[in-house]
């Protein structure tokens, strides 16, 4: 039959046989002498053998008390390490949290969370996966991500979203006789190569029907599936495109940036959401990380809708006056 010692017995043999001495053991974890004789005398009973033999110097341990120190040693930094988990568990810090994102949002929004984040709570550790949006709603609803950022419209039924809409914006090559334009619409797009991501996403279904309803149709001569491919594209001076704020932003800090950005008008946005498990409960830390999250998108959200709505009213003018 296995033995199921009490911590605390093994508790006061480690403090016995650090001190060498019943009574300084007993002074030092604040208990009586007999207190501490009576739970080393039910410990030798439980292990089967002698623990200490008394003599004039004080207590000696036994040579299978010296074997069972080392255990018991292990065995209470194992129960010490327990605890510092549980306690970093509930304060929200201890465990890995997995995030996962977009391929548009990941190596640009996501590390710059993480970072303002891992400044407030440092010994948190972190996981960013980048997948298809249809893959992280799909494990994010199974659990195996605690939390994703994804376009919405990949969306299913056992998640929780958080929608944001970013306004999104034309991306002109530099030197192009549309680059100096204030804003640009269907019209003046015609006879254009464009770019686009492939036929089936939300950024070119909302820009051919904006194309249908000014009469025309929609002819992508360059096709891809990242926004970041697109800009480079539109960069080597390929075509014109449509683009995420966060890819526009991203793009017109290089020093080797050959494009423009220029509103489009009606406005187009990109939809994505932060997600979370509608049968899967959120870590502590995941909670604890979400508002981080939240904030960026809202902010990526705003500044977008701020900048494009600047940018109409100057058309606005502009046309105004030239009328």
């Amino acid at each position: 039959m296995k033995l199921r010692h009490n911590l605390r017995q093994l508790q006061i043999f480690q403090e016995v046989v650090r001190t060498g001495s019943l009574s300084q053991a007993a002074r030092r974890l604040a208990l009586t002498q007999p207190a501490v004789s009576t739970a080393i005398a039910n410990l030798e009973h439980e292990v089967g053998f002698l623990l200490f033999r008394r003599n004039h110097y004080g207590t000696q341990l036994t040579p299978e008390a010296v074997h069972l120190a080392e255990g018991v040693d292990k065995v209470l930094a194992s129960v010490g390490h327990l605890d510092e988990l549980t306690d970093g568990l509930r304060d929200g810090h201890a465990g890995k949290l997995t995030v996962a994102a977009m391929p548009g949002l990941s190596p640009t929004v996501m590390p710059k969370v993480m970072a303002r984040y891992l400044m407030d709570y440092p010994n948190s550790r972190l996981s960013l996966q980048t997948f298809s949006s249809r893959k992280i709603a799909e494990w994010v609803a199974e659990g195996q991500f605690d939390l994703g950022v994804i376009e919405a419209d990949a969306a299913v039924e056992e998640l929780v979203l958080e929608e944001y809409r970013l306004c999104m914006t034309l991306a002109v090559p530099k030197g192009h006789r549309l680059a100096e334009r204030t804003s640009l619409t269907p019209q003046d797009l015609a006879g254009e190569t464009m770019i686009t991501l492939d036929q089936h996403h939300q950024s070119t279904l909302k820009l051919a029907r904006a194309f249908q309803q000014a009469g025309m149709t929609l002819q992508a001569s360059i096709e891809t599936h990242l926004f970041p491919s697109v800009a480079m594209l539109v960069n080597e001076g390929l075509g014109i495109a449509l683009i995420d704020p966060v890819t526009a932003e991203t793009m017109l800090e290089r020093r080797d940036c050959h494009l423009c950005v220029v509103p489009f008008v009606p406005t187009i946005t990109l939809d994505v959401a932060l997600i979370t498990s509608r049968f899967h409960a959120v870590s502590r830390q995941g909670q604890r990380f979400m508002p981080y999250l939240r904030a960026e998108l809202a902010d990526w959200q705003s500044r977008s809708e701020e900048r494009h709505a600047i940018t109409v009213q100057q058309a606005e003018g502009d046309a105004t006056t030239t009328g």
